[in-house]
């Protein structure tokens, strides 16, 4: 008999053990998950800056993003001025900034530099991965709102999911409470 409940001891010891190791586990996700929706948070106040660039492209317009005689930058230049990689002298893009895919493969426009970055012009579009360049004229018909890769609904979609699988590990911390619940008036007895 004796023998019996020292093994149903150590059993419940060692769930216990578990249990602990769960709840460590869920605590440090849950901290993940803060930090990246604080993360993301971040990104959701130039949406609707991003936004701007993205229908300026599709229009296939030229981008004011400052005030020259100022020396004034708006905040789309500010965000493109963070995400902006040169191509070569007077020509740059924004490859990490917002893609669109088309018959060639995802392209990111590759834009003249006017007005020493107070102004950008579409001249063309390059494919990300293969650097292929392409005419403005041979894409610009494919560039639309629908074909865009890269948005803040794609980072909005990964938030959800982050924020489901957090119920789940917290619905599990919810059976693990129960458990030790279990645990704890069983060591009272």
């Amino acid at each position: 008999m004796k023998g019996s409940i020292e093994l149903q001891s150590a059993i419940l010891d060692y769930t216990k053990d578990e249990l602990e190791e769960k709840q460590n586990q869920a605590d440090k996700a849950v901290k993940v998950l803060e930090q990246m929706k604080r993360f993301v948070g971040i990104f959701h106040l130039p949406a609707l800056t991003i936004e701007e660039y993205a229908t300026a492209v599709e229009k296939d317009g030229r981008i004011d993003v400052g005030n020259s005689y100022r020396a004034i930058l708006y905040e789309l230049g500010k965000l493109l001025e963070r995400f902006k990689e040169l191509v070569k002298e007077g020509l740059c893009w924004l490859p990490r900034l917002m893609r669109w895919k088309t018959s060639v493969g995802e392209v990111a426009p590759v834009f003249w530099d006017t007005d020493n970055g107070y102004s950008y012009s579409v001249c063309g579009y390059m494919n990300v991965e293969t650097k292929v360049q392409y005419s403005k004229e041979a894409l610009q018909c494919e560039i639309s709102a629908e074909m865009r890769v890269g948005t803040m609904e794609t980072l909005d979609t990964n938030i959800e999911v982050m924020e489901r699988d957090l119920a789940e590990i917290l619905k599990l911390s919810g059976e693990q409470e129960r458990l030790w619940k279990v645990y704890e008036d069983w060591k009272e007895r």
